[in-house]
């Protein structure tokens, strides 16, 4: 059995272990409740250090010589500890912190295996995120006509929002995809990704995707990548996705709902009502077009207030996972959809300058970030949280963030 698993890519065990959420989410889906809690994350997370130990795939030697490319997610993760003493959570506390820690074991996993396969990455990547995507469109949660034809086998309340997970992963796979040797499939895969995005009909992520775009248009541009077989690939490729598309939607109802739904997700844009989910009895209804941003804005006007209330909430915050407990006086999962917001209020000024200095000693790679597809790719995610995400949703933004930093030979796009 040991010598089976010696032979599976440990890329496979990482992609496993940063989509866990997503296994878990379907897995309540099948089952109906989450009322049996089985720590995915974590196990999927020990199984990634097993074989990484079993592989022999590491250098602890790395964490040393590498030591002032990471001491900032070190001290982040200790401050965030310090804050428990004065938190006002009891509970969810300890969640975040645990939740934290699968973030950090993201980057380290990264950082101490030898080397990364970025192209093996983005090929199980991005085949777990049709596998989802699969579900998703086969199960139709987020339906119009709330016609939910696997009803009977699947609970859709808990992938509803998979959308914008999807929707996001696929906009920063458009730039890991460059590091595919075939034309071919970089085309398609880009197509795909694309055709997808617009599909969930997520609004920030198809504006993400768009900023992907452009961004490898500037690329493409400064590099003279772009030729005639290219370009007559590209033209053959949109055709083959259109007629896909086209025969999907002659032939299945449930494809005309999808369609439908993305069509309406547009229109509300120019009109004043917008598709949301009541929290309470997970029905789809209809509320104000400016329901999300203004409870954003809430959000946002709370924090400001209460961070600079005094000096003490400036420069130590309210303690980790104290957002809900704040707002709310309930102690439970809830985040200002900020990920700046989020640290500033919670560990304070000093929480914001440590995880600004993982960034600030890793400047030199921003130099060359036209061509580290896994940097940009980290921020589009970045963007996303800027406006989505809590910080302990980031497992896949850390591993891309180390495979930038400490795997950047091999980051060098085939095309």
């Amino acid at each position: 059995m040991v010598n089976f698993l010696r032979k599976i890519d440990i890329e496979l065990f990482l992609v496993l272990f940063l989509l866990s959420g997503m296994f878990k989410s379907l897995f309540f889906s099948f089952s109906g409740d989450n009322s049996t809690s089985i720590p995915f994350t974590l196990i999927f997370g020990g199984l990634l250090v097993t074989m990484v130990l079993v592989k022999k795939e590491y250098s602890i030697q790395r964490l040393k010589n590498e030591f002032t490319k990471h001491v900032f997610l070190i001290l982040f993760f200790i401050w965030c500890s310090l804050s428990t003493f004065y938190t006002s959570s009891e509970n969810y506390v300890w969640y975040k912190l645990i939740a934290l820690g699968t973030n950090f074991l993201a980057f380290y996993s990264v950082l101490i295996i030898n080397k990364i396969n970025v192209k093996k990455f983005t090929l199980y990547f991005s085949f777990f995120l049709f596998f989802f995507s699969l579900f998703f469109f086969i199960i139709n949660p987020n339906s119009l006509s709330k016609n939910f034809p696997f009803h009977a086998y699947f609970n859709e309340v808990y992938i509803q929002g998979w959308y914008l997970t999807l929707g996001q992963f696929f906009a920063a796979n458009i730039f890991l995809a460059f590091h595919l040797k075939n034309h071919k499939r970089i085309i398609y895969l880009l197509l795909v990704s694309i055709n997808l995005i617009l599909l969930f009909a997520g609004r920030f992520p198809i504006i993400m995707a768009l900023f992907s775009l452009t961004l490898l248009s500037i690329y493409l541009v400064i590099t003279k990548k772009i030729d005639r077989e290219i370009l007559l690939q590209l033209i053959k490729s949109v055709l083959v996705i259109l007629f896909i598309n086209g025969a999907f939607y002659l032939t299945s109802s449930n494809y005309k709902e999808i369609i439908k739904r993305t069509v309406y997700r547009f229109e509300v844009l120019s009109s004043n009502t917008e598709i949301d989910f009541e929290e309470n009895n997970h029905q789809l209804s209809t509320k104000d077009n400016n329901y999300s941003f203004n409870k954003r804005l809430e959000y946002f006007i709370f924090s400001k207030e209460n961070i600079f209330k005094s000096s003490k909430s400036v420069l130590i915050g309210y303690g980790l996972g104290s957002f809900s407990n704040e707002f709310s006086n309930e102690d439970k999962r809830l985040y200002p959809h900020n990920i700046i917001l989020e640290i500033f209020f919670e560990l304070g000024i000093i929480g914001l300058l440590i995880m600004l200095g993982l960034v600030l000693t890793n400047i030199k790679i921003f130099k060359s970030f036209l061509t580290n597809f896994a940097l940009l790719a980290v921020i589009i995610l970045f963007l996303n949280a800027m406006k989505s995400s809590s910080i302990v949703d980031l497992r896949v933004l850390f591993a891309l963030y180390a495979i930038s930093i400490f795997h950047f030979k091999e980051l060098k796009p085939k095309t």
